[in-house]
């Protein structure tokens, strides 16, 4: 018997989702929702949900429901994934799971009780694979540059270049979390509009024996440097790296191991150093 998926957003890029892994033949596209009902019914016709809803609480509320996919914006995301957790629901959702030090006490709260285990992150990043190339070496280089358009002058910088961009440092991070880890900010730039990270210069130590020398830099016009150019579309398509993970998940309907909890140390540590 199929399980019933419903999504958290009236919106592409869940149903791109669904279609590039082929959910529809494991799951019932049952519901979905928005703000905007008459959206939401718009929706629900022109994909062939069962129901939906005019707000994200009103279906998180129905008993019917076993999976959601939940690609909100990371202002809202933790919220929602937090109150599916506590109906007994499996979240299907992308990084980053927490966007704000005040999360941190809740997301804390999912891990020690075990309902992480019912989050399934999607790795379309390769979060382990800075951690394999680089875990037999005592010095780093971790440099990050986003591509942005000419016109970058004219926008705000609405992503954190750190905390939405870097979860393989993140997770490299995590691995050492009983380790004596020492950050030491070297040069730090923040929009005065958005208060995000622009530029990151910072020396991490591990155990006085491994150091690790980060540059993150958005690629503001006040930056003035030159380096290697990531791609952030935000998208999430068939280069998943634990896409045969995300079917077992689905089909064997058991509590998942995927290490979802892997921000949670990191994440406190850098607000710590940062909020200094």
């Amino acid at each position: 018997m199929k399980s019933n998926l419903a999504i958290l957003s009236s919106d592409q890029k869940s149903i791109n989702f669904i279609k590039d892994f082929n959910l529809d033949k494991y799951c019932n596209l049952y519901a979905n929702c928005s703000r905007n009902v008459e959206d939401a019914e718009k929706f629900s016709k022109k994909y062939n949900f069962s129901k939906y809803y005019g707000s994200y609480e009103e279906l998180i509320g129905d008993n019917k429901i076993d999976f959601i996919i939940n690609f909100l914006p990371s202002g809202i995301k933790f919220e929602y994934t937090y109150l599916c957790l506590k109906k007994n629901l499996k979240v299907i959702t992308d990084y980053p799971f927490i966007s704000n030090e005040g999360e941190l006490i809740s997301y804390n709260e999912i891990i020690k009780s075990h309902l992480i285990s019912k989050v399934f992150l999607i790795d379309n990043f390769g979060f382990n694979k800075f951690f394999n190339e680089t875990s037999t070496y005592k010095f780093i280089t971790y440099y990050k540059k986003i591509n942005k358009s000419q016109n970058f002058e004219n926008s705000l910088s609405n992503t954190d270049i750190l905390f939405e961009l870097c979860p393989d440092l993140f997770f490299f991070i995590n691995q050492y979390q009983n380790s004596d880890i020492k950050i030491s900010i070297l040069d730090r730039i923040k929009d005065k509009i958005t208060n995000k990270n622009c530029y990151l210069n910072f020396i991490i130590t591990i155990d006085l024996s491994v150091r690790i020398h980060v540059t993150l830099d958005n690629s503001h016009i006040n930056n003035g440097h030159i380096g290697y150019k990531i791609y952030n579309t935000n998208e999430i398509n068939t280069s998943l790296f634990n896409s045969e993970d995300l079917f077992k998940f689905i089909n064997l309907k058991k509590p998942f191991d995927n290490l979802s909890d892997f921000q949670y140390y990191p994440f406190k540590l850098f607000h710590e150093v940062l909020n200094e």
